[in-house]
C-alpha cells in the first residue's frame, strides 16, 4: 500500500481496503493520502467490534461497505 501510493497519479484516485482482518484495513488506512472506502464490516463480529471498527473507520474519513449480516448470518 505505502509503495502504490507513493505514486501521485495513484494517490489520487479512491483506494477501496479490502481484506477479512481488520488490523490489515487500519493500517490500509493509516497509508491512505486520501478518502478511502473500506470493504467491509458487519455484524458477524458482534455489535461492540462493529461498532469499533465503524468509529475507526469514520475518524479516518473513508467511505464503507456495510455487510447486512451479523453473527447468526
Amino acid at each position: 500500500m505505502r509503495m502504490a501510493l507513493s505514486d501521485p497519479d495513484i494517490a489520487s484516485v479512491p483506494i477501496m481496503i479490502d481484506s477479512s482482518k481488520f488490523e490489515v484495513v487500519e493500517e490500509g488506512l493509516k497509508n491512505c493520502q486520501g478518502k478511502a472506502i473500506v470493504n467491509s464490516i458487519s455484524l458477524k463480529v458482534g455489535e461492540e467490534e462493529f461498532k469499533r471498527h465503524a468509529k475507526i473507520v469514520q475518524r479516518y474519513g473513508a467511505a464503507v461497505v456495510v455487510m447486512a449480516f451479523d453473527e447468526e448470518g
